[in-house]
């Protein structure tokens, strides 16, 4: 893992669609006629449907509410206000205007409640629309009094807006669905023998859907700009939770070999240690030097000496596994922590690391054992069924590195953890490559 916020594609794919979205608000802010990528146009529509829906869950019992008692504040009004022969008729226009918007509102909210309906919300919204809107405008210009004609428009209006701004669908099957409305009443009103000035009809039907149209653009538009900043600050969470990833994977590396650190290395101990205890498995751990890493700086100079902790590094990743833990304990030393790695498999890798470190054919001119860089391996295994502290391990595989060195270098001892173990042979014969 490369250390450079530049190198972390999740966070630049971030910042590119946050440039993205922020040139999109720029262009929304100055035009509403600005559009969105096709999936993004859908995400929006998706947005808003949602939104919406879930405002006329939470709003169905209050607005029902209203609504009754809009209906026993109108209906005496209308009653006592209109002409005395013609009341029976135009309440009963309007009872059945005000029951059919009831029912409709009714429709919506099952159909935003119910998660598995929701699939067939914009079919059947259009549906609810034209029926409802069909009969409001039909039973309401049916009406014999002028006086309640003029309110009835009154109350059209009303639901050709409502359903324009908080349906959810999209403005255009809305005004598809008003015109269709629009169309039905004047067949029906023309059957029936129902004369109603064109240009009432004119302005309620037609210019009516038309500023509906309007407004839900208008709406839509401060909605586009809503959605798109909801992006960026939800963008902007996932940066910032991104960049403090970033930091803790910082905190705990090694920022030349780009292994874990020593703080990293005494989290992950802790974890693979109890791991161990908690399911009886094996954990090895091998305790790494690099021979005569001191007098190799001091000839070939820093920048060398860092190319050959790298090349050390490397050897070190290239022989564990996936579950497996390599640290640059600090300096020259280093350790691996083999999780549930028999005795056998960690001798193994042990031989392998002496092996590839010597194949590197690093120069060390001043080396007192080989003429390439080589390191020396302390190695022990938990079996996972006896107490043991963190740092008892550690002091065990620190030993066993002690020995190696002591007895000459380029090689790996094994020591036990306890004395069921005593039957290996400890000092094991090094391994010559020089």
């Amino acid at each position: 893992m490369n250390s450079k916020i530049e190198d972390e594609p999740e966070i630049q794919e971030l910042e590119r669609q946050r440039k993205e979205y922020e040139c999109l608000l720029e262009n929304q802010s100055k035009s509403m006629s600005s559009l969105f990528s096709k999936s993004l146009e859908a995400k929006f529509w998706k947005d808003r449907e949602d939104r919406l829906t879930k405002l006329i869950v939470r709003a169905f019992f209050p607005a029902t509410i209203f609504y009754f008692l809009f209906e026993l504040i109108s209906l005496p009004i209308n009653y006592f206000t209109t002409e005395v022969m013609y009341r029976k008729h135009d309440v009963l226009m309007t009872l059945i205007s005000y029951s059919t918007g009831w029912i409709a509102l009714l429709t919506v909210y099952l159909m935003a409640k119910h998660p598995v309906w929701k699939v067939y919300y914009r079919h059947v919204v259009m549906t609810v629309i034209m029926i409802g809107l069909s009969i409001v405008q039909i039973v309401l210009f049916s009406t014999q009094s002028g006086s309640m004609t003029w309110r009835g428009t009154l109350i059209i209006i009303f639901a050709l807006m409502f359903a324009y701004i908080c349906s959810g669908i999209r403005p255009r099957y809305t005004f598809i669905a008003g015109m269709m409305s629009a169309l039905i009443t004047c067949l029906v009103l023309w059957i029936t023998g129902k004369y109603v000035p064109q240009w009432v009809l004119f302005n309620v039907l037609v210019l009516g859907n038309l500023v509906g149209l309007g407004l839900a653009v208008l709406t839509i538009s401060t909605e586009r700009i809503r959605f798109l900043q909801s992006l960026i600050i939800d963008l902007d969470k996932k940066i910032y939770a991104a960049l403090n990833q970033h930091l803790v994977r910082l905190s705990h590396q090694d920022t030349l070999t780009l292994l874990d650190n020593r703080r990293s290395f005494e989290q992950k101990f802790s974890q693979s240690l109890y791991r161990a205890k908690d399911k009886q498995q094996p954990l090895a751990l091998l305790f790494i030097d690099v021979d005569f890493f001191k007098l190799f700086n001091d000839y070939y100079g820093h920048q060398q000496g860092d190319m050959a902790l790298i090349s050390v590094a490397e050897v070190l990743k290239k022989n564990i596994q996936d579950d497996d833990i390599a640290i640059r304990y600090g300096g020259e030393e280093f350790i691996i922590l083999l999780n549930n790695s028999s005795y056998e498999a960690a001798i193994k890798v042990a031989k392998k690391l002496l092996e590839d470190m010597y194949k590197q054919k690093i120069p060390h001119e001043h080396s007192k054992i080989s003429k390439y860089l080589t390191i020396s391996i302390g190695l022990t295994v938990y079996l996972g069924n006896e107490h043991i502290l963190e740092k008892e391990l550690l002091n065990i595989a620190d030993n066993a590195l002690y020995q190696a060195k002591k007895q000459g270098r380029n090689q790996y001892i094994f020591m036990p953890t306890n004395t069921n173990m005593h039957d290996i042979d400890v000092n094991k014969n090094p391994v010559k490559n020089s």
